[in-house]
């Protein structure tokens, strides 16, 4: 399930954990008091692995109960959802007033979906024109058998005032959504989580990522290179900066904060005075560079190359799309780098992520992208940084060492390249959703984890960041 939050109160603000595309963009500059959030986060035939998967939302209304009142538009421009990065994170789509009462239901709407598949179900498939032959990576623009959803059930009526904030957190079920044909009917749910007026905050979105527009005395304003949303965040004296010292900025504080950076916040603290507060900013590339995030789904390090299905640009890249297939080549000399966050205590010793030897399928990676380049056999880029990032995939407890684990009943991505199970390590840095730890597990959970995945002799292992029980 990939999760897309929606917050409210006398305001309301839009989170997503789902995949995006379409166009528009959405200037969010919260200034008032927020009592509603809404959020989204997210499964595909056998034998198939979702690669990317990208919606539009194009609207999402609130209905009184009230019926001679009008709807509340939460989503007044279509806003490009990437799902499959969000499995176990949320996004942020917005933030508006929304009136003080109480609401009987919730409907979104949604156009042009975009489907990168993995086929291996030993079976070419068709779509249209268009065909997939096994063991190929293929970009779909598959048919949207239903454009709307309406949700009443739990946890309607949902009663928003600016005294009793609550989030909204929509779950799309990529699985249910995806059909056997690879048509898409939404399948989504919805919860309703209380704010914490303790800490004055209202939703904790994490990963959001883009490309520095503005720096003021009070903070930045960033824009998604996904989505085209601009938003405006604030920093205080609890907000921690991260390998800024990358760029010559040993101080890693504020003051290294630069237009045209490349920056994700690892939480992005939505509170209920109405701002967008970070609790830390972390460095991703420097001044007017380009940077592109993906999937690696084939490796051949003899060559120095990879393949990879790109989920992210920052900003956009001239010739690249978000789903498509990319072939990069990297420079000799190149850098290796993980992002390991708060998790670098925990990676066992005798793991590595320092040259080509150890890239493995199912990584999510960054590169930075020097030169991009397109012909009839497809597109190629050349890089100088290869960075390890958070990857993200549901498995099945398979076994126990507690507090550590293995899973198994992975992804086809995984299995159609021999890896039938991976170690995973839980740390001090691992957050967990739906269990209170690893020692809580029992063989047979099904669990959507995300972390560093390394290769090793053995089994990978997944140093944990976080684990969902579903």
């Amino acid at each position: 399930m990939r999760k897309l939050a929606l917050l409210a109160s006398a305001v309301l603000s839009v989170a997503a954990l789902v995949a995006g595309c379409g166009s528009g963009t959405q200037a969010t500059q919260p200034l008032a008091p927020r009592s509603l959030s809404l959020s989204i986060r997210d499964n595909p035939p056998a034998g198939v692995s979702v690669l990317s998967f990208e919606i539009n939302v194009t609207g999402a209304s609130l209905q009184p109960s009230d019926t001679s009142k009008a709807a509340v538009s939460l989503v007044t421009s279509p806003i490009e959802v990437e799902l499959t990065q969000l499995e176990t994170e949320k996004t942020l789509l917005n933030a508006l007033n929304a009136p003080d009462g109480t609401y009987s239901s919730i409907s979104f709407t949604f156009a042009n979906p975009q489907l990168t598949i993995l086929n291996q179900t030993g079976q070419t498939i068709t779509m249209g024109t268009q065909t997939c032959l096994t063991g190929q990576v293929c970009e779909f623009k598959p048919a949207l058998n239903q454009s709307s959803v309406t949700i009443s059930s739990t946890p309607f009526p949902v009663t928003v005032t600016a005294n009793a904030p609550i989030g909204l957190t929509v779950d799309f079920d990529l699985n249910s959504s995806i059909q056997s044909n690879l048509s898409v009917t939404p399948s989504v749910t919805l919860a309703a989580v209380a704010a914490q007026p303790s800490t004055g905050e209202l939703e904790d979105i994490e990963g959001l990522k883009g490309n520095v527009q503005s720096v003021s005395s009070a903070g930045f304003t960033l824009q998604d290179g996904t989505s085209g949303q601009t938003f405006t965040v604030n920093v205080d004296n609890n907000t921690q900066y991260q390998d800024f010292n990358q760029v010559g900025c040993a101080a890693n504080s504020f003051s290294c904060v630069q237009v045209g950076q490349i920056v994700e916040i690892e939480h992005l603290l939505v509170m209920t005075n109405g701002t967008l507060v970070a609790s830390q900013v972390q460095l991703d590339d420097g001044v007017n560079q380009e940077e592109l995030e993906g999937t690696i789904v084939a490796v051949n390090p003899a060559n120095n190359q990879f393949q990879m299905v790109v989920e992210n640009e920052e900003p956009a890249v001239q010739g690249v799309s978000v789903g498509n297939s990319m072939t990069i080549s990297i420079n000799a000399g190149a850098q290796y780098a993980v992002e390991s966050d708060d998790l670098s205590g925990a990676i066992p010793s005798g793991v590595s992520f320092a040259s080509a030897s150890d890239l493995l399928v199912g990584q999510e990676v960054k590169v930075r992208a020097l030169i991009v380049s397109s012909s009839t056999t497809g597109t190629t880029a050349t890089t100088d940084r290869v960075k390890l990032h958070m990857s993200q995939f549901p498995g099945t407890v398979a076994s126990l060492n507690s507090p550590n684990f293995a899973v198994n009943n992975l992804p086809a991505l995984f299995t159609g390249n021999g890896i039938n199970q991976v170690q995973v390590v839980v740390s001090s840095g691992t957050e967990f959703e739906g269990i209170s730890g690893g020692s809580s597990l029992i063989v047979g959970n099904n669990v959507v984890l995300r972390g560093l995945l390394f290769k090793t002799m053995a089994d990978p292992i997944l140093v944990a960041k976080k684990v969902r029980k579903r």
